[in-house]
């Protein structure tokens, strides 16, 4: 279930977990008669954030006979949905002998199997180790700060099972704000999306894409639409692929995450900007152009000052809700998803086959 890929050029081995194939062969755990929660399975696999996760997972099960993924319902004992019809839950349901009633299991407490009674491993509590000991590398410093030729980075999904990502990679002057160079990578994900993992689902995509990307020039920074340090173990995928590629990075999301924005707002050309403070630092700001607002934060090898400088610096046009190098990378990756989301829902009815795609 662990998932291995490897960047030659860029000198990295990049682990995952299957964390779609374990939760279902973990459904397995639930004693006939038991049922469980989406937050209790989440629980058990190392973090019951995943609970939302989880329940994307039910929603998306391709083989409900096999994996029972009707034995999870609501926290509060409601039966939830299920993709083959509520009808059907509640008949798979009562023939273990589970009692319902308006929808609603009565002995729902007696029933529950909680996180610690599965006997599972639990792979989110080490992705979080990983990163709280890669965190320790982290540099926030202006020692790399001539920054002229940037890599950006955005990804759109096809849904699944199994979902597909689009990476698109652009390779930027942001002097003259000239596009030298573009990849576009397309991989299966093994991990739904969970907050604060957002690494472990898109950079396998992105460092396919760093690596051709690195074949024309070396970029002076990446940029990344997520988190750098503004994140709650100071360790959002901006600060990974800077720390693990070791290259400058900075991330640029659109909402927050986590700190508080310190309402002193300063201006900038025709851009307003605040800080954001976490346990008692600077280490972010969020910046007003448009009538739109982007979260900066340093990822690696520079300052919160830094990053926010160069993003104050980059070209916005006016209808825009970011700027252009991490504009142009979202709209070319969701046109590359609509071209093979409508190939993919042929395949899958049975109307086209793979050579449609590769015309």
């Amino acid at each position: 279930m662990i998932i291995t890929y490897r960047y030659d050029e860029l000198g990295i081995v990049y682990e995952i977990p299957d964390i779609y194939r374990y939760v279902l062969y973990t459904l397995r755990e639930i004693p006939k008669g038991k049922i469980t929660t989406y937050g209790e399975l989440g629980a058990a696999i190392g973090d019951k954030i995943a609970a939302r996760a989880i329940g994307y997972i039910m929603a998306t099960n391709p083989r409900p006979d096999i994996y029972p993924c009707y034995k999870v319902v609501n926290r509060d004992g409601s039966i939830g949905k299920y993709s083959l019809g509520k009808e059907e839950k509640i008949r798979r349901l009562r023939k273990e002998g589970i009692r319902i009633e308006s929808e609603r299991i009565i002995d729902f407490q007696d029933r529950l199997v909680r996180s610690h009674q599965i006997d599972v491993f639990p792979y989110l509590r080490s992705l979080r180790n990983m990163q709280s000991w890669l965190s320790v590398a982290t540099e926030l410093s202006d020692e790399h700060t001539q920054i002229r030729n940037i890599a950006s980075f955005d990804l759109s999904y096809v849904d699944g099972p199994p979902d597909i990502s689009i990476c698109v990679g652009c390779l930027f002057d942001i002097k003259n704000t000239k596009l030298n160079g573009l990849a576009i990578s397309i991989l299966p994900v093994f991990i739904p999306y969970i907050p604060t993992y957002l690494a472990f689902r898109e950079l396998p995509a992105i460092l396919l894409c760093l690596e051709h990307l690195m074949r024309h020039r070396k970029p002076d920074a990446v940029f990344l639409d997520g988190q750098g340090v503004l994140h709650p173990r100071r360790f959002g995928i901006a600060t990974h692929i800077g720390v693990i590629a070791n290259l400058t990075s900075v991330g640029i999301a659109k909402t927050l995450l986590c700190g508080r924005v310190v309402e002193k707002w300063s201006k900038s050309g025709d851009s307003y900007y605040a800080p954001i403070e976490l346990d008692g630092e600077i280490l972010g700001f969020i910046i007003r152009k448009n009538r739109h607002e982007i979260i900066v934060s340093p990822g690696h090898r520079i300052s919160p000052e830094k990053a926010l400088e160069i993003a104050l610096n980059l070209e916005w046009r006016p209808r825009d809700p970011e700027p252009l190098v991490m504009r142009v990378p979202h709209l070319i990756a969701t046109s590359v998803r609509k071209k093979i989301k409508a190939i993919y829902n042929k395949i899958r009815a049975g109307l086209a086959d793979i050579t449609e795609f590769m015309d």
